[in-house]
């Protein structure tokens, strides 16, 4: 009797311990999509795309602007936002954006008729917010963006964007013809160019260099700058749609290379 007892009991023990560990992978899981695969891709594969939408679906990227002209320390008054439509279902769209290093995702209504939408990022970040936006064509989108915070630095911005299609090209590089005067960023003047200072990169010597398809070695790099190396180390990482939390990558790619796309 002792030893059915003794049984019961380590069963009962085996099976709390074994749904505490479900309890746990469970969360474990959640944070890992919430953190690493934004949900709408898990959703999107769970629904079908009716085939007269297909036309709006796909990348749309440009300038996020600030929507009003007045000054204000340690923002951002433009960054480069990639405002993904991934599936619509009847007048009901999915998608999610990418911008400043953040994925959010988004879903609302579409009208046909007016060709406008509506759509809401989750909620449960500071940054949250509805985009409004209407297709001048099936190419580009133009619309504003409304914190849900409006206590926000920026609780507004505006867009227009250009549909692109991204594929990874091993060979994107800077232009050869560009010298570009690099602002140098800190958290306290990262606007102020009056305090700030400037290092130039030059586009002719990058444009030799490319670290996705060659064995650099010393005497390839031994003459860069400080900034010249960042941003050769960095391309890398651009080529494969890499959004920037860094500041300083981010304004670079953002405002100085043509082909970059944020995924």
């Amino acid at each position: 009797m002792k030893n059915i007892t003794l049984l019961v009991l380590l069963l009962v023990l085996f099976s709390c311990k074994n749904e505490h560990n479900k309890e746990e992978i469970a969360i474990i899981n959640k944070e890992n999509i919430k953190e690493k695969k934004p949900l709408i891709n898990k959703n999107i594969e769970e629904k079908e795309t009716d085939n007269d939408s297909q036309k709006y679906l796909g990348y749309y990227v440009g300038d996020f602007k600030m929507s009003s002209d007045v000054y204000k320390e340690n923002i951002s008054y433009t960054n480069k936002i990639n405002i993904s439509i991934d599936s619509i279902v009847k007048d009901s769209l999915f998608g999610h954006s990418v911008v400043a290093g953040n994925s959010r995702i988004f879903f609302g209504k579409i009208d046909y008729n007016s060709h406008k939408v509506i759509v809401k990022e989750p909620g449960d970040n500071k940054y949250d917010g509805v985009f409004h936006f209407h297709f001048l064509n099936n190419d580009i989108i133009k619309g504003t963006w409304v914190a849900n915070d409006k206590n926000l630095a920026v609780s507004e911005r505006k867009y227009m964007l250009n549909k692109k299609v991204f594929k990874y090209n091993p060979e994107n590089n800077i232009d050869s013809s560009d010298e570009i005067n690099q602002f140098v960023l800190s958290d306290k003047n990262s606007y102020n160019h009056e305090s700030g200072e400037y290092e130039t990169i030059d586009g002719n010597i990058l444009s030799k260099l490319n670290a996705s398809n060659q064995k650099l070695i010393n005497q390839d790099i031994e003459n860069l700058s400080k900034g010249e190396l960042e941003v050769l180390r960095n391309l890398v990482y651009a080529r494969h749609g890499y959004s920037f939390k860094n500041r300083k990558m981010r304004y670079f790619f953002d405002n100085n290379v043509d082909w970059y796309i944020p995924i």
